[in-house]
């Protein structure tokens, strides 16, 4: 296990910088839409007790995004919602039937077939060789075409953002170089959907710390945005949770500014496999995050094992965050650094559920 505390942290004012990234007005926008689509409803938050008696914490609250659309993560909130918005701003010629492309890991892939047969578009999703097959059935199931590209996620993003450019194919990307590129923004205002649920869930107002999961960064800087906005210096403790193997946020945050890193990125947090943050997160995560922490697989095995103890069915991937507050809550020196108590109320994100069989 690896922690960095950040000591760029603000809970200064959020700034005008920020809100071009990240907006409630956005936000809200989106979840307006949401509310909108057939089969949505807040995704659960869910009170575990036992665990938290156990962990040492005055309560732990757990995000379920595993059913969210019948997509089983909440990438359905930013790939789905984003692809919508960049058809609306394309420029389709008469009777053209247009073509929506982007990589994934699985999940991006699979909220952006969705999107697609929803408005009546074709979808090509390019899957790096080691994703899970599992996840490509299913995005195939969704009426899309797969194609397997060598490498890791990265090397994905690459080509199909070159031949997206080169076949006139509409583009819906997670991640971007580009610090104001709209369709990530879009895909994060999405995500920001869920941040907003739990402002509404949380009658007794905000947790003390969160854990959030990071691959290239989106959710977390949209919950990190959201909580920045909604409770200004109140705001919890923020934690992103990585795998040690694609610990690609953690390096940004330890260089000062977004880096690749290298290696084979392998990791059973499957779809924590990335290598490069994304600079439209790392512009919120650099100055709203308080601490990036990197966890050995073993980590989230064991997370997922509590979870389903618990009778809650998550993937390796939706456990990361659970497993990020168990690799601290016996480890002084973090967790004092971070001031995780038995006052602390503490909220982790189950990002999905178990793998599509």
């Amino acid at each position: 296990m690896r922690y960095y505390l950040n000591p760029r942290a603000s809970r200064e004012p959020y700034s005008a910088d920020e809100r071009r990234v990240l907006s409630l007005e956005k936000s809200r926008a989106a979840l307006k839409e949401f509310e909108q689509w057939p089969g949505y409803g807040p995704a659960p938050l869910r009170d575990l007790p036992e665990l938290a008696g156990r962990f040492g914490i005055a309560s732990l609250a757990y995000k379920d995004e595993s059913t969210r659309f019948g997509l089983g993560s909440f990438k359905a909130l930013g790939g789905a919602y984003a692809a919508g918005r960049a058809l609306s701003r394309a420029s389709i010629g008469d009777g053209a039937t247009p073509t929506l492309a982007c990589a994934t890991d699985g999940n991006h892939g699979r909220a952006v077939a969705f999107a697609a047969r929803r408005l009546g578009c074709r979808c090509v999703v390019f899957m790096h060789e080691h994703a899970p097959k599992a996840k490509a059935d299913a995005i195939r199931a969704l009426g899309a075409q797969v194609i397997v590209t060598p490498g890791n996620y990265d090397d994905s993003v690459s080509l199909a953002s070159r031949l997206a450019r080169a076949n006139g194919w509409i583009a819906v990307m997670d991640t971007s170089d580009d610090e104001f590129d709209a369709t990530v923004i879009d895909v994060m205002n999405g995500y920001a959907a869920t941040a907003l649920e739990i402002c509404d869930q949380s009658p007794a107002g905000p947790p003390t710390h969160v854990f959030v999961p990071a691959g290239v960064g989106g959710l977390a800087a949209a919950v990190a945005a959201t909580f920045a906005q909604v409770f200004e210096r109140e705001r919890p403790i923020l934690i992103v949770v990585e795998p040690e193997a694609a610990a690609c946020v953690l390096e940004c945050a330890m260089n000062g500014s977004p880096v690749n890193i290298g290696g084979d990125l392998n990791t059973t947090m499957q779809m924590l496999s990335c290598g490069r943050a994304s600079n439209v997160a790392w512009k919120i995560l650099s100055r709203r995050a308080d601490a990036f922490l990197a966890v050995e697989d073993r980590f989230a095995a064991a997370a997922r094992e509590e979870l389903a103890r618990q009778r809650i069915d998550a993937g390796v991937s939706g456990a990361a965050s659970l497993a990020g507050l168990m690799a601290i809550v016996n480890e002084p020196t973090p967790r004092d650094a971070l001031a995780l108590d038995r006052r602390s109320r503490v909220l982790v994100f189950g990002t999905e559920g178990a793998d599509p069989r």
